[in-house]
């Protein structure tokens, strides 16, 4: 089984993206094994991730005094390189907190194996990382280099920033939203560029909750027990006795991309209508538009987190549900012929039937980009080289 080593530092782990890795690496137990290595520089960290039992190894330095022979060291290694506008590259050594002619280098004391096959470790920026984050990061690119170990980034802070240095280092790009990575993909033309679904996606985040965890549970599960391919787009419809024939409407105007979606219906116990049940409703008078449609599924309403492992929530009318999808950044359309078009945030309300479908299309190209965290490091370690 190959080895994939995943490096946390400081200020990369949460509660959240702890109770996620615990999770992510038993499922992938039977597939690959996932080792968790820590700086020393991070020490402090141990305890608070103790159950993915970690691995700390050494970082040591090595810093010569500002010189002449340092900068021209540098200057050589630069060359006559420059910004489209402005100072050349030494020049700026001179003027920013690069050192001049101080040369710093750091090592790592990581251990590899036969097995060992990947390492993947957050991106750092400057608008939010530290020095000695900085350095464990270019030091690990290294690392991995001198053993032909291809290197995986991650984003956490925004990458979709004028600052590309960083993601251009690694072999590859996993990005947490749209905008980074059409922004990465423009300026860098990374060959190995991916982004997470949301529901993985949203895990890294200082602001996800246990709603992050459960809804990352749900979609597992569902996506597993319901083999639900990862090219098909889910949809999650809000559904409401009240409403039984705007989303029969909606439903029509939606099949022509049928074969592209899987439908989420939200239903509960005291959605009835004489003898039937809400699921009996949906089943017998949308049966032939369901028919039109890949697959679908049943989700209970009081458990709303599971509308995470949906690409788009698509209601006829603003609720609970989009109320909810609003505030956890949900991409969210309400198709409402009798008011007019309005947007907000993720959260788009549409009244023109064509604005509809064109929406739908995009949700269903923006899929294409979304790969699962386990698929792309699967492929990582079977088919991606690494650099040296």
């Amino acid at each position: 089984m190959k080895q994939i080593l995943w490096l946390i530092q400081s200020n990369q782990i949460t509660p959240s993206i702890y109770n996620f890795l615990k999770i992510f690496r038993t499922r992938m137990e039977q597939e690959v094994e996932i080792s968790f290595i820590v700086p020393d520089t991070s020490a402090e960290i141990l305890e608070k991730i103790k159950e993915l039992d970690p691995t700390l190894f050494k970082v040591s330095s090595r810093t010569a005094a500002k010189s002449r022979q340092g900068y021209l060291a540098k200057k050589e290694i630069l060359q006559k390189k420059a910004f489209s506008s402005g100072l050349t590259y030494t020049d700026t050594l001179l003027l920013d907190d690069l050192g001049g002619g101080a040369v710093s280098q750091t090592f790592l004391n990581i251990e590899k194996s036969k097995k060992t096959a990947c390492l993947i470790l957050q991106i750092p920026t400057p608008l939010g990382s530290s020095d000695s984050e900085e350095r464990v990061f270019h030091a690990a690119v290294m690392w991995a280099g001198q053993n032909r170990i291809p290197v995986i980034g991650y984003e956490l802070l925004p990458l979709d920033t004028r600052w590309t240095l960083a993601p251009s280092l690694s072999d590859g790009v996993i990005t947490r939203y749209e905008e980074s990575y059409d922004h990465l993909k423009t300026e860098l033309d990374h060959t190995n560029l991916w982004q997470m679904p949301f529901y993985e996606a949203s895990i890294f985040s200082s602001l996800a909750d246990q709603f992050n965890i459960d809804g990352l549970k749900a979609s597992y599960h569902y996506r597993t027990t319901l083999k639900i391919p990862e090219s098909r787009t889910v949809f999650y419809l809000p559904h409401n006795v009240a409403m039984i024939y705007e989303y029969q409407d909606l439903l029509k105007l939606m099949s022509p991309y049928g074969k592209h979606i899987h439908l989420m219906f939200s239903t509960g116990k005291d959605q009835i209508r004489g003898a039937h049940t809400q699921k009996e409703m949906i089943q017998m008078i949308y049966k032939n538009e369901l028919d039109l449609f890949s697959s679908h599924s049943f989700h209970e309403m009081n458990a709303p987190w599971e509308m995470l492992m949906a690409d788009s929530l698509v209601s006829c009318s603003a609720c609970y549900q989009t109320l909810l999808a609003q505030e956890k950044n949900i991409p969210t359309l309400i198709y409402e012929p009798m008011l007019p078009d309005a947007a907000h945030g993720f959260k788009r309300r549409i009244n023109q039937k064509d604005r509809l479908l064109e929406e739908i299309a995009n949700r269903i190209e923006s899929k294409a980009k979304k790969t699962e965290l386990g698929t792309l490091l699967l492929h990582v370690t079977r088919s991606i080289p690494g650099h040296g």
